[in-house]
């Protein structure tokens, strides 16, 4: 059985990022193409979820798929949080494998990373990257590392570095 993780990247306040309609329609494409009798179970980030909405494709009516939202919770959570809830609802349906779904620049190798600490298997970085395909950035993006691919390499260096956490405000 197999289980799918799609991150946001990008919130708008009062708008849909594009970003995040693109990790919709990769990860309904992967689903589509994915060729399985065995159920499987998707979580996704809120604003991805919000962004399925507005393309009309939440919920798919297909009976061996289950979908989840993850839960807000208080502060930033960041990826580490919705792994962390999609390990709990993975480990309760026997999921052993894993597909991230994220922006593949520097996103996606946390996520992954994130995914085979939490026990689970991940196809190689280069597949999944060729699965998404390119998401870009988000220049009216409230998260300011979102908007841009120098932004993001800061971000992620404050991260790695300094162990930075952003203000609970700039979290979805």
């Amino acid at each position: 059985m197999k289980g799918m993780i799609v991150f946001s990247f990008g919130w708008r306040r009062n708008d849909y990022s594009h970003c995040n309609i693109r990790l919709a329609r990769s990860a309904f494409r992967i689903v589509a193409e994915t060729e399985t009798d065995e159920p499987l179970v998707v979580l996704f980030q809120r604003t991805v979820a919000e962004a399925t909405e507005v393309l009309g494709i939440l919920p798919l009516p297909d009976p061996i798929l289950n979908f989840y939202v993850a839960d807000k919770r208080p502060g930033y959570e960041g990826s580490e949080e919705v792994v962390r809830q999609a390990a709990e609802i993975f480990r309760k349906h026997g999921i052993t494998e894993v597909l991230p779904i994220a922006q593949p620049v520097l996103q996606l190798t946390k996520c992954v990373q994130l995914v085979r600490k939490a026990g689970f298997r991940t196809p190689s970085f280069w597949k999944l990257c060729r699965m998404i395909g390119w998401i870009g950035f988000d220049r009216k993006s409230v998260q300011p590392w979102t908007r841009g691919p120098v932004r993001l390499v800061l971000y992620t260096m404050r991260q790695m570095f300094f162990g930075y956490r952003p203000p609970p405000e700039l979290s979805e």
